[in-house]
């Protein structure tokens, strides 16, 4: 995932006061990334080639795409009309979503992987973490809820890749509340202008949609889902925010620094 840097070398020095047990310590971490490497890519292409449901979420949610053009709304009848269980189709994703799917219907299918990882691999790297968080991350991604994310072209490695691209840019924060599961983490933007306007532009995009937002607002309160539905991915999505906040770039979070001890706080003037 990444090389050695000079940081990683004078870090786990100083941790260890010992030059020769760092030396071990960075060849353990190493190994350890190189194993999470070939298992991810083992298991991504052993699926690949032997798994039929391979890509099914994409499929879905691509048909789900050319059904909104062909019929005015992307959900099944049954999702409107009654309570239901979630069950496999079911498509739960807001209206605006769907300003990603439609492309999908004539884009190559391979676009809908290559992008999200390249954009989440790159960001990521950009803010150089140590090896360690390297390692945790790899740990994030080979969990087998993370893994199944790929293989079966969940949109959520989309929302990963807006985490991503957020820790970078701000504004791609905006786009993790097509998933409102997640909406807590769009708030990591929130201090900057960028966000804003990202955001106001989402909210404008989503005028179109009109109807449609009735038939998703059915489509929740009829399911069976629940908040806590989408929590198995939730260690993928902090993947990129350990590389965040382990980097070399320090995040700008968006609460207040607490006062350091000993700063003195002015009193109020009264009257």
């Amino acid at each position: 995932m990444t090389a050695v840097t000079s940081t990683d070398r004078a870090g786990l020095a100083g941790l260890t006061g010992n030059p020769r047990l760092a030396r071990f310590a960075r060849v353990i971490l190493a190994t350890i990334v190189g194993l999470e490497i070939l298992w991810i890519l083992f298991v991504f292409v052993q699926q690949w080639l032997t798994n039929p449901a391979f890509g099914l979420d994409y499929r879905w949610h691509v048909d789900a795409a050319q059904r909104l053009l062909d019929t005015g709304t992307p959900y099944w009848p049954w999702q409107i009309s009654g309570p239901y269980e979630i069950s496999d189709g079911a498509i739960l994703y807001p209206p605006t979503a769907f300003l990603l799917f439609i492309p999908f219907i004539w884009l190559p299918a391979v676009l809908w992987w290559a992008v999200p990882i390249a954009i989440t691999a790159v960001a990521m790297a950009i803010h150089r973490p140590p090896l360690w968080a390297w390692a945790v991350i790899g740990g994030l991604i080979a969990f087998e809820k993370s893994l199944n994310v790929y293989i079966f072209g969940n949109p959520s490695m989309w929302i990963v890749a807006a985490i991503a691209a957020g820790t970078v840019l701000a504004w791609p924060f905006v786009l993790v509340l097509i998933k409102p599961t997640f909406a807590p983490i769009a708030l990591l933007g929130i201090r900057h202008r960028s966000w804003w306007i990202a955001g106001a532009l989402l909210l404008l995009a989503s005028i179109p949609f009109g109807k449609v937002w009735l038939d998703w607002f059915a489509v929740v309160t009829n399911s069976n889902v629940s908040l806590v539905y989408n929590l198995p991915t939730l260690p993928l999505m902090c993947a990129p925010l350990v590389a965040w906040l382990a980097g070399a770039r320090r995040p700008r979070l968006p609460w207040p620094k607490p006062a350091a001890q000993g700063d003195e706080v002015p009193a109020k003037v009264v009257g």
